[in-house]
């Protein structure tokens, strides 16, 4: 893998921020891709991304910082050694996008609904390529496993926690990408051919990202939990609520 993309004068480019930069140029660039749907003007849609794109990195980062790792002291203290984020939260990201996204268009007078739904499906074209940046780098790993397909991660500099260097791990980072782009292209389809009214997409997409994260939570060692329940991960018990609440949303939305 790839920890360190380029290196020069004292400069590390590192993959996972890279790739999340490029998750996010891709995920906006699809959202705007949207604007006939969402039925935002020009304006409205950089007025938009001027909220939900600050929004979005406070969310990721603060969320991250409260949940996991060893609490948002320490996580601080790493921060300040290490002169980068400890890490992010996707969980974080998406619910900032989508409340950020609520307020403007409560602000505005438009459709929260049909906006719900793109952020819903730009969020998932882009957390595969994120999810990449983390194979990359090694952060969001899972534990070991003797199946075929488990990869083995050697390098030092990598997120992967030194007992667990040289071991075949479950590829975690990938069963997430996967379940990503394919919770994306069910999701344009449902677009598409308009089987859902507005927040269909949304509340689809949050649910179907609910069970992919249940079941591949039980593969990740990565990012120790601040929260867990009944055995249940962080992520588990939050996509849960999530799945449920977008789920009640839609319904009460549709009567």
């Amino acid at each position: 893998m790839m920890h360190t993309l380029f290196s020069a004068a004292g400069f590390e480019l590192h993959s996972a921020p890279f790739m999340a930069g490029l998750s996010g140029l891709a995920a906006l660039l699809y959202f705007k891709s949207l604007n006939r749907h969402t039925g935002l003007s020009e304006d409205n849609f950089w007025e938009l991304m001027a909220l939900v794109v600050p929004g979005v990195m406070a969310g990721a980062v603060a969320f991250y910082f409260l949940a996991y790792g060893k609490g948002p002291l320490e996580n601080l203290r790493y921060m300040s050694t290490i002169n980068r984020l400890a890490g992010g939260s996707f969980f974080g990201a998406y619910w900032s996008a989508i409340l950020f996204a609520a307020a403007y268009c409560r602000f505005r007078r438009l459709d929260a609904a049909r906006v719900a739904d793109a952020v819903a499906l730009a969020a998932f074209l882009g957390l595969p390529i994120m999810r990449l940046g983390c194979l990359m780098n090694g952060c969001c790993h899972g534990l070991p496993t003797a199946l075929p397909w488990g990869i083995v991660f050697t390098d030092p500099a990598c997120a992967v926690r030194t007992g667990l260097l040289g071991r075949s791990l479950h590829p975690t980072q990938l069963y997430e990408a996967a379940g990503s782009l394919a919770i994306f292209f069910a999701g344009r389809k449902i677009l598409r051919s308009r089987l859902a009214r507005p927040g269909g997409v949304f509340a689809f997409s949050t649910a179907a990202y609910a069970v992919l994260r249940f079941f591949a939570d039980f593969t990740r060692a990565g990012d120790p939990d601040r929260f867990t329940a009944w055995g249940f991960s962080t992520a588990q018990l939050l996509f849960a609520l999530s799945a449920a609440g977008s789920l009640l949303w839609y319904r009460l939305k549709s009567r």
